[in-house]
């Protein structure tokens, strides 16, 4: 599951008590926050409680219209060729959609900041620094970003772009539920204007194809923005590559992967977070376990002499042993896969190399 940086439309500021009526996705990118991204909430950018995480949590907040003009500075100094032009043509389809104009833009970079934390048992004020350090409030800083932005290699273009991120259907759908967020903010952004009116047959075309609801009653609906979270199944899953019919192989690859995925940093339940890390301790339990024995196999191989290789035995203990530890892995894979599937925590008996991360969520 990639970690991703989130980009939302909303007409209300986050955090300041008032619900959000409107939440409209409009871009995600997987494993950084692209510089489109940045540069869409700079000029008026300030800091807001996430909607997605709970507090300390933070996500940043910027004018659409001033966003979108700084991104249009930006264009203008990018090269004319076809595809780059194609590229720009796609970001202006999206952000001049009259159905995804707001008054502001909601950047939600925490998933991708604590990818870099160093203390995984209070990431908050590492994150809270990443993300003071995104805030881009005044010309200058703009100007830095854009100038950065021209220096990077042709390859990174759709980081300036957005070129296949651009979709109001995003990884998080906005529910019903209360928004939790009560963190005290600092003042407000000053007023936007309010969005342009979209030519009639544009307002038209829109209102035809979005759903037919009954009109609001009573207090606005309030928003927040939430995905089920990983209950360690996967993890475990992963496990049963070791049935790949490539011996020893197989065990290593195993092993590796069912380490490097249980340490997972993206949102999962408290069983969820326990049960991948009860993965990896048990991934690199048995990729220590499966690299000895293989290694003893070989040693026993040269050691003994003629004597010896007439029978499978003592030459074949450590395979012997290694095959029963395969066996046993596989069960517990299959175990675990199916425990963690119902929310419920999976905990053999492994090497404990690691420990359940804080949660974000």
């Amino acid at each position: 599951m990639a970690n991703r940086s989130y980009l939302y439309v909303v007409d209300e500021i986050p955090g300041q008590g008032a619900p959000l009526t409107r939440v409209t996705g409009l871009s995600e990118w997987k494993w950084d926050v692209p510089l489109v991204h940045e540069l869409l909430v700079s000029g008026s950018g300030r800091l807001v409680p996430s909607t997605i995480w709970d507090a300390p949590a933070t996500a940043i907040l910027g004018d659409y219209d001033q966003g979108v003009a700084n991104l249009e500075r930006l264009f203008a100094q990018l090269p004319h060729d076809e595809e780059t032009q194609r590229q720009i043509a796609e970001a202006r389809n999206a952000l001049n959609d009259p159905a995804n104009r707001g008054r502001y833009l909601l950047l939600e970079v925490a998933e991708i900041h604590v990818l870099s934390v160093t203390d995984d048992d209070n990431p908050f004020p590492e994150m809270l620094t990443e993300a003071q350090g995104m805030v881009r409030g005044d010309d200058a800083s703009v100007d830095s970003l854009i100038r950065y932005a021209l220096g990077l290699p042709a390859e990174k273009r759709q980081q300036l772009t957005g070129s296949g991120s651009w979709a109001s259907n995003l990884y998080f759908e906005p529910s019903g539920a209360p928004q939790q967020e009560q963190v005290a903010v600092p003042d407000a952004l000053p007023e936007a204007q309010p969005a342009p009116p979209a030519a009639p047959q544009h307002a038209a075309q829109a209102q035809q194809q979005a759903p037919q609801l009954p009109p609001p009653t009573g207090q606005p609906q309030q928003v927040l923005l939430v995905r089920p979270l990983a209950n360690g199944a996967v993890q475990w899953g992963v496990g049963l590559l070791a049935l790949i019919p490539f011996p020893f192989v197989s065990a290593i690859v195993a092993g590796i992967v069912m380490t490097a995925v249980g340490r997972s940093r993206g949102p999962a339940t408290e069983a969820g977070e326990r049960n991948r890390t009860n993965a990896a301790n048990w991934g690199i339990t048995y990729l220590i376990s499966s690299i000895i024995l293989i290694a003893l196999h070989i040693a026993f191989l040269f050691t003994f002499d003629d004597e010896h290789s007439s029978t499978f035995y003592p030459i074949g203990i450590p395979i012997t042993i290694w095959f029963a530890l395969s066996v046993t892995h596989v069960v517990l894979s299959i175990v675990g896969l199916v425990k963690a599937s119902k929310g419920v925590v999976f905990k053999p008996i492994a090497l404990p190399f690691f420990s359940p991360r804080a949660r974000l969520w």
